[in-house]
């Protein structure tokens, strides 16, 4: 397998306040994620679908591709299809503008990784789970249910799609959640997912933020072309703002031992990660720790089967969320 040089499409067709506050500035309600966004803004599908033609367009493919970056990472919500499932809120479907993003992107010759990135009853609680402070998902073996017949959807409408490099089965789901029932429902995932999709499409599967476990999962369980994703941020959690510079920016290279472990049994993607970290009082400033911490990712990351940065754009330009901004301002070098 090709080593996989990708970026994250978010906040596109899945909300996220903090990457363009605009959206949810317009008026003044009180909404950090999709499912408050619809209940709150007067004109939300309006909204919506003038977010989703503008947000990415086909220019920033053709500059990603010239960055020599190969495939996209898009994450998805679970309202793709109205007609088939009843939803607890007023979601409004891009599913037509994810048919058109498959194809300009196909089109400038890039290949696409589609994220599950919420569920019903949210896998996380997060912002980025469709509704923020809420986290019932496993609760309910209906909510895990439909979550299987959403990506056989997924699959059905996509799976011979010319730019499909990959499906993830669900982002992120939260680290309390049963590992039992996790593991569970990845098997049942791939058993439906397996026989739809092309041989050489690639099944993805989150650790939950949990690694180690799954060394025995992927040995016991003999999956075809599967990868394994986990997110490594070091702006979140304890540790990190304990961190002298040195240790903070020699972290990657620590860490990156055991995906190469993990990898005698199942290729490892770093599937999110960004240049977000607290402000270090670095000798040489600011932009020369970003170049060092952006360095240190990249020399670690190479060395497994991949990585996805988060995320190609966000309002703020000069951020370290923002891989566009990032790569024009020579701090980044992909």
């Amino acid at each position: 397998m090709k080593p996989l040089k990708a970026v994250n499409l978010g906040g596109w067709f899945v909300l996220e306040k903090w990457m363009k506050p605009s959206l949810f500035e317009q008026y003044p309600i009180q909404a950090r994620c999709e499912t408050s966004f619809v209940n709150n803004h007067p004109h939300a599908k309006e909204a919506l679908e003038e977010h989703w033609k503008t947000w990415i367009v086909q220019d920033d493919i053709r500059w990603l591709k010239n960055q020599g970056i190969e495939v996209v990472r898009i994450p998805i919500p679970w309202w793709l299809f109205p007609e088939k499932y009843q939803f607890p809120h007023p979601y409004v479907t891009p599913v037509h503008y994810l048919d058109q993003a498959m194809d300009f992107i196909h089109q400038e010759g890039m290949k696409v990784m589609l994220d599950l990135h919420t569920a019903p009853g949210s896998q996380n609680g997060f912002d980025n789970g469709g509704i923020d402070g809420v986290l019932t998902w496993h609760q309910d073996p209906k909510n895990i249910d439909i979550t299987l017949d959403v990506l056989e959807d997924i699959a059905t409408r996509y799976k011979n799609h010319p730019a499909l490099h990959s499906l993830q089965v669900l982002n992120e789901p939260h680290w309390t959640i049963d590992m039992a029932l996790m593991q569970d429902f990845y098997v049942r995932a791939y058993q439906r997912l397996r026989p739809i999709l092309k041989p050489e499409t690639f099944i993805v599967f989150h650790d939950s933020f949990r690694f180690e476990p799954w060394k025995e999962f992927f040995t016991k369980n003999k999956m075809k072309n599967v990868i394994l994703d986990t997110h490594r941020y070091q702006c979140f959690g304890e540790q990190f703002h304990k961190m002298e510079p040195t240790e903070f920016l020699n972290f990657p290279k620590t860490i990156v031992k055991e995906m190469k472990d993990m990898e005698k049994v199942v290729p490892v993607i770093v599937g999110e990660w960004s240049l977000g970290a607290r402000q270090y009082e670095y000798k040489d400033g600011r932009e020369a720790f970003e170049k060092a911490f952006a360095k240190a990712q990249l020399d670690a990351y190479n060395q497994i089967t991949g990585w996805v940065f988060w995320s190609y754009k966000i309002s703020d330009y000069n951020s370290g969320w923002n891989f566009r901004g990032l790569v024009e301002r020579d701090i980044l070098k992909p």
